[in-house]
């Protein structure tokens, strides 16, 4: 099972790290003080959400959660080198196929046009990984297991040890 906010900052250093002259952050806390200033461009990552399956019979809970991620891409243009289509196609080849910690490869959903504004073109990318969620089990407060004695079949009897009624 893996907590959220670590999938995200693992894509984030593998989305920076396959697109270096691009900025790749997570979405902000406040995304209407988010403003789009580098030259090229930039991808924000986002948590859509997780929807969950049945559970699985295994004595305890345990269900798949399948993990939405929101990608927004900031492009500087749309057709030319660089721009916002050629940012689009290599987020997609950056992420098809990446492994988050504790989930598999990240595939595709959907992706498509958000906005333009004065030349800074918007659009999404929404990507999906699977992982399982797991219920959080306590150990029960048994006795615990301080020495252990042997003896062989010939020996005499541990004296500190008594013998059963």
């Amino acid at each position: 099972m893996s907590a959220t906010l670590p999938i995200l900052t693992a894509l984030r250093a593998h989305l920076q790290a396959a697109l270096p002259e691009y900025e790749v952050a997570l979405f902000p806390d406040r995304p209407d003080g988010y403003r789009f200033i580098h030259p090229k461009g930039a991808v924000l990552i986002g948590y859509q959400g997780s929807k969950f399956t049945q559970l699985e019979a295994l004595g305890m809970i345990a269900q798949q959660r399948d993990i939405t991620l929101n990608l927004t891409v900031f492009g500087r243009g749309v057709h030319h080198d660089g721009a916002a289509l050629d940012l689009l196609d290599a987020l997609r080849l950056a992420i098809v196929g990446y492994r988050p910690p504790n989930c598999q490869p990240c595939h595709l959903l959907a992706e498509g046009f958000l906005s333009e504004d004065g030349g800074a073109w918007q659009y999404e990318l929404r990507a999906q990984t699977e992982t399982q969620q797991v219920q959080r089990i306590t150990e029960p407060n048994l006795p615990k297991l301080t020495g252990v004695y042997t003896r062989q079949s010939t020996d005499p009897l541990n004296p500190d040890l008594t013998p059963k009624p």
